[in-house]
């Protein structure tokens, strides 16, 4: 029984020791495989630069939502979201407000997130609204206007506006 023992308290040390302490953690099953594929390196910036170039490119972005458009259609909703890029650091801090958005960013970026029916508007309306946080992993789609990049979501995570916090850069 002592070998067995053992070797469970073992398994359990290994286990702790490859988790990173005050990483971030995607939530659903849809979000941890986008994290898992998604690049963070990737800012908008990058994008204007050369779309072509990372066209193809899974990143995910952060942001603060300005605002929701929602569309539906005979077997989807449609959701359009208009947000403010913001630097994020992958890490949570715990306590009330665990993330931490920089106050500054790469501007405004919008992301098109297409959900199936039976999923009702008035149920969507419930999960975010303007002023959240949002994560959205997902591809380039379109520039429009030399500037205002459009991202195709393959998942996006919204974080109510209570859980996180804006801190200035340190000069």
């Amino acid at each position: 029984m002592k070998p067995f023992l053992m070797l469970c308290v073992i398994l359990f040390l290994v286990g702790c020791a490859t988790v990173e302490k005050g990483a971030y953690h995607p939530k659903s099953s849809k979000e941890k495989k986008a994290f898992a594929q998604a690049s963070r390196e990737i800012q908008p910036k990058d994008v204007r630069a050369d779309f072509h170039a990372v066209e193809k490119s899974m990143m995910a972005w952060v942001g603060v939502i300005k605002d929701i458009q929602y569309k539906e259609t005979e077997r989807t909703v449609q959701v359009a979201f208009k947000v403010d890029h913001r630097n994020f650091d992958w890490k949570d801090h715990g306590g009330s407000t665990p993330y931490q958005l920089s106050a500054q960013g790469d501007g405004i970026f919008l992301a098109g997130w297409t959900v199936q029916k039976p999923t009702r508007v008035s149920y969507l309306k419930t999960l975010s609204k303007p002023g959240d946080m949002l994560i959205v992993y997902g591809t380039p789609y379109r520039m429009m206007g030399g500037s205002l990049i459009q991202l195709k979501a393959t998942a996006i995570r919204p974080i109510h506006e209570g859980n996180y916090g804006v801190v200035e850069p340190e000069n």
